[in-house]
């Protein structure tokens, strides 16, 4: 469902004379459209309709409605020809064979022939393009017999015509269009617009004028504007541009709309022009001051005349969200960087293919953003990338992205890179100790005068309000701070508040002066506004009419996925109906264009569209309207969970993975929440490790922190820890959690006994021997008393207590209870059993350790044909099994056995788990040891030395594994004499 539907019309009336031009230009204007904006033929020819009869312009015009009726799509219907007007909105479109002087029988009514059309049809908005003489009537008429019909579905329109009431020439206006759509408009946004037309055509073609009706939430207007999502074709003008085709390019359009380019505005951005030799610059100011719309400018130079900067001065961008994870940051400015920056895309794929099977402590920003950008620092091009928002995420995913930009305006070998941040003052995260280095550029207010020009410029009217005590108002609202919602963090100040204004000022009546009412009530003001406008009529619609409960399903879903353009537009349909709104596309985006500026969207009028609240400032207001509504937080939250787990879409996945915790949280799943991040986890452990970090201080904040799912999510993190290299970090977390765990939960609660378990387990793995052991000694007590001795938690604590007892070299001890355990298991679990069959490689290791080097082998021997036929030959255990038997074999003396048996299984490991996988890189060295070891020195060094520069490569110089390389290296080229 949805798209864009288009039909172009190239008609000559053979009464009046050869125009000549219109099967050229229609046909042009119909490629321009298919082959940039992404429109489809809505009819089932392809092409333009060249030359019609009136018959067929009639069937024509009612297949194209029909097909955008039944695919609930945006139509597009452009004409180019022969056209006139007979009396006051009687204009025709002329067919070949229509007379001179029509009729609505010989010609295309053009006021009557939609209006009927719209009658019967629902459309997602209606585009018209008419290169004709005469048009004005046409719009007269539009403007009357059209608007009645949308303004009853709340529907969306676009006229733009080539003259009014006189003659049009030689298609210029069609010409104009054609040649406006190649060169772009460098002080206009992502799309082209209707309305962007108007200057062009009129500057282009001064013997006739043309003219525009635009028709969105419930009025007329001729004013620019409308519904971004009624676009024509992609701006070119803006191809050089960091967001050009990406989802911050809509909002970057919402943000530099009416701009007004005061003396403070050009002054800061001169300031941060000025200041690009600080590595990281801050722009900080409070919330709805413009921070975001500085940014915006520089990352479109072109729309301020004085910026002495080209588009590419910012390299790469992104406006944070809520919702932003650092996956989804890095995703994004690898994205940008790669179409931007030369060289960049190589050297990212190399970074993954490096990490896909590294055990270096890489996270995903690492891989995706700085390792790329360090190995073209010697290219010597300065990169620029802005970051906005800072504040925004989530606490977690907040401290993941301050480490990011320090560490990408700190590091050396990223000394070509420059970092702007946009940070909301007032809430300490200027003052981050990370941060310290950075420059900072405080943004000014704007001053009442310049709110109220914003407003005045809009074109909109406003009521009859003293022009002292308006502005004085609006003073007054400057400094309202916070909203009238006493918890509320925002301020409700500076340009937001313009933006606002503009669009409920014909509301501000003296009595809305006089109450002194707040941002809030501005906010139900214009919620109002849209309320009446749905009701197509202008009247109070009550709460509980159809039009208001879709509204409120959607101000109540936006306001639970929160600020920005996050929301993807099918899951904001899913979730309308399951809080019981009649949802579709169409008429969801009828009732965005009519809340104005309180919703803001990405990527309009497009599949891959997605919608958010325009600023934290109006969350509050908006809150309490959708309250009025009957539409609550928790099922609002719940709606979108719902749709979530319903949902099949790549967006949808995407937009969970940022989202899905916090709302399962906000209305108190947190088993749920956990449950999802569990599903998120992937083999890379550092990757894993950031996943908890970032969502951590969610689960405290919402939860608290003494909740068993917190506390649950504690031991995640900490394991994390411990598998990404931080063992002694782990250790410690974990210990701090056993004590609140004990403190909250008891000593014998079994997440507090798992916790006890963690923690004797990672002390074995940094040496503390004595202390691992003695740990599970008292665990396989308490296990038994707590579970009984058949429970495979108990089991698996004897387990891992005679392992223990083996690496301290207590091997007859751990050779007994290994044995003992394998017994009880195999009566308990079954001889198949995967911890039965782990337990018989650890008693066959212990016995080689023991020097039972003969019956260790007959085990490794059986066990491995165990595995092979009930786990399968590739599994990991399997591997393992084999490594240890290689390594005995070694150990015995048995060394060319040994080389072979290593030498098949690197090539199982090469084909299994990469060349880069620590296992595959460990056999290697293994092999490289035997070969020297049976006095071929020159193959033992010709192995170690790339295995050397792999590790290096891989681990890193300092790891463990590449030192003893290294030191093997070494001896073997001593003994060679080299």
């Amino acid at each position: 469902m949805g798209g864009r539907l288009a039909l172009v019309v190239g008609s000559e009336c053979e009464a009046l004379g050869e125009l000549g031009f219109t099967g050229e230009l229609a046909t042009g204007l119909y490629g321009r459209l298919t082959e940039s904006g992404g429109w489809r033929a809505a009819t089932a020819a392809s092409g333009p309709v060249l030359n019609p009869t009136v018959a067929q312009l009639v069937t024509a015009v009612d297949e194209a409605f029909e097909a955008a009726a039944r695919e609930q799509a945006t139509l597009l219907i452009g004409f180019v020809g022969h056209g006139t007007a007979t009396s006051a909105e009687d204009f025709f479109l002329l067919g070949h064979d229509s007379p001179a002087v029509p009729t609505s029988h010989t010609a295309f009514h053009l006021t009557q022939e939609i209006r009927e059309r719209l009658n019967r049809s629902v459309l997602d908005g209606l585009v018209v393009l008419v290169d004709a003489c005469e048009t004005e009537q046409g719009v007269l008429g539009a403007a009357r017999r059209w608007t009645d019909l949308l303004s009853r579905a709340a529907g969306r329109m676009e006229l733009l015509v080539a003259a009014g009431d006189g003659p049009a020439y030689a298609g210029c206006f069609t010409r104009t269009l054609l040649s406006t759509f190649e060169a772009g408009l460098p002080a206009r946004g992502e799309n082209l617009l209707p309305s962007d037309l108007v200057d062009p055509i009129a500057a282009a073609c001064t013997r006739q004028q043309p003219e525009h009706l635009s028709f969105t939430s419930g009025t007329v207007s001729p004013a620019e504007g409308g519904d971004p999502g009624l676009w024509l074709v992609p701006n070119i003008a803006r191809r050089r541009d960091a967001v050009t085709g990406r989802p911050a390019a809509g909002f970057v359009d919402h943000l530099t709309r009416r701009l007004l380019l005061t003396p403070a505005v050009r002054e800061t951005l001169d300031d941060i022009v000025g200041s690009g030799s600080y590595r990281l610059r801050g722009v900080i100011g409070p919330p709805g001051v413009g921070k975001s719309t500085l940014l915006a400018m520089l990352i479109r130079p072109s729309l301020v005349d004085t910026l002495p900067v080209a588009p590419e001065y910012i390299t790469a961008a992104v406006f944070l969200t809520v919702s932003s994870s650092i996956e989804a940051v890095a995703a994004e400015l690898s994205a940008q960087l790669s179409a931007r920056l030369p060289g960049f895309r190589a050297v990212a794929a190399a970074a993954r293919g490096l990490a896909e099977h590294s055990a270096a402590e890489l996270d995903v920003f690492d891989i995706e953003v700085r390792q790329p950008l360090a190995d073209l620092g010697g290219w010597g091009r300065r990169v620029t990338i802005v970051v906005d928002g800072l504040n925004e995420p989530e606490e977690g995913t907040r401290r993941l992205l301050v480490a990011a930009v320090a560490e990408l305006t700190r590091r050396p070998e990223l000394a070509h890179v420059r970092v702007i941040v946009g940070i909301r003052e007032g809430l300490g995260f200027e003052d981050d100790p990370a941060l310290a280095h950075m420059h900072r550029i405080v943004v000014a207010e704007p001053v009442a005068e310049d709110i109220a020009a914003i407003v005045e410029s809009a074109g909109y009217e406003r009521a009859a309000v003293d022009e002292q005590e308006w502005v004085g108002w609006i003073d007054a609202r400057l400094a309202e701070t916070p909203t009238a919602r006493t918890d509320s963090p925002a301020a409700a100040a500076g340009w937001l508040l313009a933006g606002l204004l503009a669009e409920v000022a014909t509301e501000v009546t003296d009595r809305v002066v006089a109450e002194d009412i707040g941002v809030d009530g501005l906010v139900a003001l214009r919620v109002g506004a849209a309320l009446r406008s749905a009701g197509g009529d202008g009247r109070d619609i009550a709460p509980n009419t159809t039009d208001a409960w879709a509204i409120g399903a959607l101000l109540g879903v936006l306001v639970a996925a929160g600020v920005g353009p996050v929301l993807p537009l099918e899951l904001l349909v899913a979730a309308m109906r399951e809080l019981g709104a009649d949802a579709n596309i169409a008429g969801i985006r009828d009732l965005t264009v009519g809340l104005g500026v309180l919703v803001i969207r990405s990527r309009p009028g497009t599949a891959d569209e997605s919608l958010g609240i325009t600023h934290a400032a109006l969350i509050a207001g908006l809150a309490d309207e959708c309250d009025r509504l009957g539409v609550h937080s928790d099922d609002a939250h719940r709606a979108v969970i719902a749709a979530i787990e319903a949902g099949t879409t790549d967006r949808v996945s995407a937009y969970a993975r940022g989202a899905a915790v916090r709302h399962y949280l906000a209305y108190g799943d947190a088993a749920a929440a956990f449950g999802y991040l569990e599903s998120l986890e992937t083999t890379r452990v550092v990757d894993n490790r950031d996943l908890w970090v970032a969502w951590l201080p969610s689960f405290t904040a919402a939860m608290g922190p003494d909740h068993r799912v917190t506390l649950l999510v504690r031991n995640h993190l900490a394991n994390c820890r411990g598998r990404s290299g931080d063992v002694a970090a782990a250790v410690a977390d974990l210990e701090e959690l056993a004590r609140d765990q004990t403190r909250v939960l008891g000593a014998d609660d079994l997440d507090t006994v798992t916790t006890r378990y963690d923690i004797a387990d990672w002390r074995g793995h940094i040496g503390q021997l004595e202390r691992a052991v003695a740990e599970f000694e008292r665990l396989v007590i308490d296990h038994t008393r707590i579970l009984g001795t058949d429970h495979p938690w108990t089991l698996r604590a004897r387990n891992s207590l005679a392992y223990w007892r083996s690496e301290r070299g207590s091997l007859r001890r751990a050779v007994i209870e290994f044995e003992q355990l394998i017994a009880d298991q195999q009566r308990i679990l079954g001889p198949v059993d995967p911890q039965t069959l782990r337990t018989r490689l650890h008693l066959a290791r212990s016995r080689a350790m023991a020097g039972e080097l003969a019956r260790a082998f007959t085990e490794f021997e059986l066990l491995l044909v165990d595995q092979i036929r009930i786990l399968g030959p590739d599994d990991a255990q399997t591997l393992r099994t084999r490594i240890s038997m290689a390594r005995w074999r070694r150990e015995s003396g048995e060394t060319a056995r040994a080389i072979t048996e290593y030498a098949t299984l690197l090539t199982d490991q090469l084909r299994i788990l990469g060349p880069d996988h620590p296992d595959t890189l460990h056999t290697r060295n293994c092999l490289a040891g035997c070969h020297g070891e049976t006095g071929d020195i020159r193959a033992a060094i010709t192995e170690y030395e790339p295995l050397l520069a792999d590790q290096i490569r891989v681990l890193g110089p300092d790891h463990p594994h590449t030192l003893l390389t290294r030191s093997n290296l070494e001896y073997w080229r001593a003994r060679s004499g080299g």
